[in-house]
């Protein structure tokens, strides 16, 4: 009875992101289909075609990934590793970079067909699938479960989307929903997948031991507890805790992707520190380094 409750319960987790990953595609393609210009500068060194195609090659891999083939991927990046794309985090920015330069189609209505015909498939590939089947994540001997990626598609989408409408000069909005899913079923599902130091700033974090209870609001909770360069995540326990912290959750998700400062989220009350050492709240983002 217990495990058919955990299996309902994966089942409708998936079917959430599923309907929310539908929603962000129809969004972007839509978007990209009404932009002429993709010169415009987005973000980084990209500018807004760059980015689109970035989004579409996400398209390729993470499904690829998903369904254990990455034959299509390896024809843009011959060098993958094994059955993952990277050997260590610390190679993500250089290979995206590389994908990116492979191809020199910048067209953004081009790339909304692509990106639209691979999340039909993957989509497709979702029905009928085990969410909690173990498949191979990014780097190489990391495993998540397969509703992870789909998630993870959520978040290349959601951000990137933003990314380009920015660019575009046009309004946009992030789903607050569909960040909490985000955070609390992807970022943290894959830290919690990785080596406890691969994304803790070694420098910030040595010689610290502090325990933060975040709170997405809307989402979940999750105890992170920093130990001298090292990062463990666990649900909310009652062991004790140094800082308290609510999180809008778009705006967790803009700080975490260094698209907002975390200074103007807290002047707003969108990020809130409370508890024994409330002053260890603007630590927080400081003590983790992005790929």
């Amino acid at each position: 009875m217990g495990a058919d409750v955990v299996s309902s319960a994966a089942q409708a987790h998936e079917q959430q992101g599923q309907d929310a990953l539908r929603d962000e595609v129809r969004r972007v393609t839509t978007l990209l289909r009404s932009i002429e210009d993709p010169t415009p500068h987005a973000v980084g060194r990209w500018n807004l075609g760059e980015v689109a195609m970035h989004l579409s090659q996400a398209w390729l891999v993470v499904p690829g990934l998903a369904r254990r083939d990455l034959s299509r991927a390896r024809e843009i990046l011959p060098h993958l590793v094994g059955d993952s794309l990277i050997e260590d985090m610390g190679d993500l920015g250089e290979t995206t970079v590389l994908g990116v330069s492979s191809d020199p189609e910048r067209n953004p209505s081009v790339l909304a067909d692509r990106i639209e015909a691979r999340a039909h498939e993957y989509l497709s590939e979702c029905a009928g699938a085990d969410p909690d089947a173990p498949r191979p994540w990014l780097v190489h001997g990391v495993t998540v479960r397969r509703s992870t990626l789909t998630y993870h598609l959520l978040n290349e989408t959601v951000m990137h989307g933003s990314d380009i409408a920015r660019a575009a000069g046009r309004a946009w909005s992030i789903e607050p929903a569909h960040a909490a899913m985000v955070w609390g079923r992807f970022i943290v599902p894959v830290l919690q997948a990785l080596d406890p130091r691969a994304l803790v700033d070694p420098d910030r974090a040595a010689g610290l031991r502090v325990t933060y209870d975040v709170r997405i609001r809307g989402g979940d909770r999750f105890h992170f507890i920093f130990t001298d360069g090292m990062l463990r995540i666990e649900d909310p326990s009652l062991g004790p805790v140094d800082c308290h912290l609510s999180a809008d959750p778009v705006a967790m998700l803009r700080v975490t992707w260094n698209r907002q400062s975390q200074w103007s989220a807290i002047a707003q009350g969108k990020l809130l520190p409370w508890g024994r050492k409330p002053w260890l709240g603007p630590r927080f983002r400081a003590l983790m380094r992005n790929p």
